[in-house]
């Protein structure tokens, strides 16, 4: 019987009133669940109508190994503990860091006149996940767009130009895109030959004490010494230094 996995296909964007919804697979299979993002921001507005689907499907392949490592408590631990603690991690001090930098711009600046910014009513988007763990990145963005939209507020106003704009919405989009493209990543070594990801298959490696999921992570160096304890640190230089020597051989 062919596996029905394979016939797949990433779930689309619909239109539900004034907002879009990203779909989970599951929807009608199991309980699902409906959040609401709100956001400020073209950029927002611009970066989720093109990567909801990353986003959702990131999520969504998350859920399935959580599901799956009920039946180990130390395989589930692991991959828990590396999402709340590594994967968001991660980017809470880059949010961090791009809070305080958005406190220095705010400090060097004019003081701005009165003026109404006018935002469209349909800045929404849903996601409907089929598991908890969905709303740890529906969050961020919400609170990475609160931040973006001050730093749009002092462009609208004239205070910053097209360039210093432009790079605010890099870093900020880096930072959403960083917690799903670690999933993707620390996750890799669940496909069979490059083929379909395997959550049951995923699960022997979390059970395997050996595997080093923080080599797989592509954390920022400068990230990681605020996050990462003194043996973490170490098992990620000593895993970068295997792989630079395996490039160079």
């Amino acid at each position: 019987m062919q596996n029905k996995t394979q016939n797949y296909k990433p779930p689309k964007a619909v239109n539900n009133g004034n907002a879009a919804i990203a779909t989970t697979k599951h929807t009608g299979k199991m309980k699902t669940i409906i959040t609401t993002v709100r956001y400020e921001t073209d950029h927002t507005h611009s970066y989720l109508k093109l990567n909801e689907h990353k986003i959702l499907n990131a999520f969504e392949r998350l859920a399935a190994i959580l599901r799956m490592a009920k039946s180990s408590s130390d395989a589930y631990t692991r991959i828990s503990e590396w999402h709340r603690d590594i994967n968001l991690g991660v980017a809470q001090a880059q949010l961090d860091i791009f809070h305080e930098h958005r406190l220095e711009r705010e400090k060097s600046l004019p003081v701005m006149d009165e003026f109404t910014i006018n935002t469209p009513d349909d800045y929404t988007m849903q996601f409907e996940v089929s598991h908890p763990v969905g709303l740890s990145i529906t969050q961020l963005i919400m609170a990475v767009d609160k931040e973006l939209n001050a730093i749009e507020k002092l462009f609208m106003c004239g205070a910053l130009d097209d360039l210093e704009y432009a790079e605010a919405c890099r870093q900020a989009a880096a930072i959403v895109t960083g917690v799903t493209s670690r999933i993707m990543k620390v996750t890799s070594p669940g496909k069979r030959k490059g083929g379909q990801f395997y959550p049951r298959y995923y699960l022997e490696f979390l059970r395997d004490p050996h595997f080093n999921m923080l080599s797989l992570c592509g954390i920022p160096h400068d990230i990681a010494k605020t996050i990462l304890t003194d043996e973490q640190i170490a098992l990620l230089d000593k895993a970068n230094n295997e792989d630079s020597e395996n490039k160079v051989a």
